[in-house]
């Protein structure tokens, strides 16, 4: 190959690389986190199957890192893999835009605000598979744009190599930021045709395809794994049904248009906030001034390159726009923002000139003082967001709940979170080996029940016969058991016994450091919070029940559950639990109270199936004597425009009340809307 960078282009990579690791190993947490934490830990620790489509080339990469000496036990390996990976990228970062401009200043400016911007840097320091889908994007840019400039098909070959490569890794987003790598080519378009009449560039470009696509080949191969979401592979159809994402939808029933536009403008604040606010007239500067200065294929890609994993992707999603599923969607336009770190960078150079000619005394000074205020600001912006090195209160309540388990006992967990938790906790950490981790739903572990792919009435069939023959104590964390004790953390099994809640010292401890951390706003990461809010659901639905039915509550207990109930989540379930008492209509002016209070305090991360749940239990209350049924109308309505699908429990009393109210137009637009729901 004729194309050699500057041999002193090497010791920048390496600064950028040290500069962004140390920072990422400073910061990253040391203790188990939500997200997909817990199961990429699992499947790299115990060589099993990452959900679809499987991230085989990060699992892979993964399984054998962890597995080096040099590292502890836990979760630092696989953070660090992750915080590498990402160090890296911010290096080939550099070397693509030095190849593009020549500037140094602009190649640090750009990579290290990249480094430090807020979801990037939020990725690089936990175990996921953004980090290395950014590498491989960078790596074959930084290919296509070696191929540019020496027009040796040998960089394209191994363009193919990479590009294939990264599909093994997160395909979805390495397709929607194909254009912009298309665009980087655009120049050498009639030498990339005159290849293609060539059945040698076809037969050795689909050779090295194969070769980066070859990892899927681990998914299909692997036998008898302990951890794999939906248990293994075992055709080549099954293999093609997984990497497609089949099983899963991106598509929420009660989305629709105006969720994708507030997803636009979400995007746009998001886009604006990544390196602190001070960068935003930077970027726009950036902007305006690359369209003069780089070539017209490059400016394009560019632009392409933000518009992919931003808004063409919020274009093919249809996700419910609330918190929750914004902090799902955060991640994804991590590519996409490399095009705006170029673009600060570019509006930073655009300021150092005119400054240069404006002070030429500090001249060559000036470029550097600006360059590391730029980096500093970026870097102050968000280091609070991602100092995670002393969060630890997930991993606490993990080991809490499991140590607090009867010997050999059988614990049900469901949903990913507590899944990663308490699997990695129990199979990587070994914590309580004398116990039975399973999944309620029959995902991840290999003790499953039944297929995942049954129907609920075979799994639910599965579930009835396990608990009838086994003679264990069983619990489960968020599952309901019937018959079943409410012990706050979890539900204990009871056949032949009422419904009860029963006191469990040994998590109260946990609680009251749950409740500062949440009272004082301590808790501040979307997915902590999400975590935290249903742990207090649970934990309030138990100290209601216990005061209902237990006369002899220390004062150390009453003060607990005021505590809970000062939360909107406490409140929630206090109204649901006395509601669900069926005491007539006495009591009513008490639980408007509550409910007037927990209106008041809804938190901006409350789920729109919680709010309508709150809404219907304000209707309902409404409907207690003396009656209001105009209010009650208006809280259910509200109720269902929150949350619009056919189980919506408010369905049938608002349509009772059209009813009694002579709307029996309002009737029919509700029957017709729903016309799933059955109301007498």
């Amino acid at each position: 190959m004729n194309y050699r960078p500057e041999a002193r282009a090497g010791v920048h990579l390496l600064l950028v690389l040290a500069a962004t690791l140390v920072v990422y190993v400073l910061t990253m947490p040391r203790t188990i986190g939500l997200e997909d934490a817990g199961l990429f830990q699992m499947v790299c620790h115990l060589d099993g199957i990452s959900h679809p489509p499987g991230y085989p080339l990060f699992t892979n990469l993964c399984q054998l890192f962890v597995k080096l000496s040099i590292f502890p036990p836990g979760v630092f390996a696989g953070n660090f893999l992750s915080a590498l990976l990402a160090a890296l990228g911010c290096s080939v970062f550099f070397s693509c835009c030095f190849s593009i401009t020549r500037d140094l200043l602009l190649s640090y400016v750009a990579a290290l605000a990249y480094g430090f911007s807020a979801t990037f840097w939020s990725q690089a320091i936990i175990i996921e598979v953004y980090s290395l889908t950014v590498l491989m994007f960078l790596l074959c840019w930084r290919v296509l744009l070696a191929f540019v400039e020496s027009g040796n098909v040998r960089y394209l070959y191994l363009a193919i190599l990479v590009y294939a490569g990264s599909l093994a890794n997160h395909w979805p987003l390495m397709i929607l930021s194909t254009p912009a790598l298309l665009a980087t080519v655009f120049p050498r378009f009639e030498l990339i045709r005159s290849h293609l009449k060539s059945p040698g560039f076809w037969a050795l470009s689909v050779l090295v395809a194969l070769i980066g696509l070859s990892p899927y080949v681990t998914i299909l191969l692997a036998r008898d794994t302990a951890i794999a979401v939906y248990g293994d592979v075992h055709s080549l159809e099954e293999l093609l049904s997984y990497v497609a994402r089949s099983a899963y939808s991106d598509h929420h029933d009660v989305a629709g248009s105006m969720d994708r536009v507030r997803f636009m403008l979400w995007l746009l604040t998001e886009s604006a906030t990544q390196f602190g606010f001070v960068a935003i007239p930077l970027m726009l500067l950036g902007i305006v001034s690359s369209y003069g200065t780089l070539p017209r294929s490059t400016a394009i890609g560019l632009v392409l390159m933000y518009l992919g994993s931003t808004f063409f992707l919020n274009f093919l999603l249809n996700f419910r726009y609330e918190v929750f599923w914004q902090s799902i969607f955060k991640p994804y336009p991590v590519i996409g923002y490399l095009a705006l770190s170029f673009w600060l960078a570019s509006g930073t150079r655009y300021v150092v000139d005119w400054l240069r000619k404006t002070n030429a005394r500090s001249a060559r000074v000036m470029p550097w003082v600006v360059t590391a205020v730029v980096v500093l600001s970026i870097f102050s912006a968000n280091i609070f967001e991602n100092y995670r090195r002393t969060t630890g209160w997930v991993e606490q309540y993990g080991i809490s709940v499991l140590e607090s388990l009867p010997k050999d006992a059988v614990f049900f967990a469901s949903g990913d979170f507590e899944i990663g938790v308490f699997g990695f906790l129990h199979l990587v950490m070994g914590v309580r080996p004398d116990i039975e981790l399973r999944s309620w739903d029959n995902l991840v572990f290999s003790n499953r029940l039944a297929s995942p792919f049954s129907s609920d009435e075979i799994q639910q069939a599965k579930r009835i016969e396990f608990l009838e023959g086994n003679t264990r104590p069983v619990l489960a964390s968020s599952v309901p058991l019937a018959p079943a004790a409410h012990q706050g953390a979890y539900y204990r099994y009871t056949p032949g016994s009422p419904r009860s809640a029963e006191r469990n010292p040994q998590m109260d401890l946990f609680l009251d450091q749950l409740l500062d951390l949440y009272i004082n706003g301590l808790i501040t990461y979307p997915h902590e919070i999400h975590f935290a809010y249903y742990r207090l659901v649970s934990f309030t639905r138990q100290y209601v029940e216990l005061a209902l039915t237990h006369q002899d509550l220390t004062e150390e207990e009453f003060e607990r559950l005021t505590r809970l109930q000062s939360t909107f989540p406490g409140k929630l379930a206090t109204l649901e639990t006395l509601l669900h008492l069926d005491r007539g209509n006495d009591g009513k002016h008490f639980l408007i109270e509550i409910a007037r209070a927990a209106e008041e305090q809804i938190p901006p991360f409350a789920t729109s199936e919680s709010l309508a749940v709150f809404y219907e239990f304000y209707g309902r209350i409404m409907t207690m004597e003396p009656a209001d049924n105009r209010k009650a109308i208006s809280y259910f309505e509200k109720s269902i425009d929150t949350y619009p699908i056919p189980n919506n429990t408010s369905i049938c009393p608002l349509a009772n009340l059209y009813r009694l109210e002579t709307e029996l137009d309002k009737t029919e637009i509700l029957s017709q809307k729903f016309p799933e729901s059955r109301c007498r």
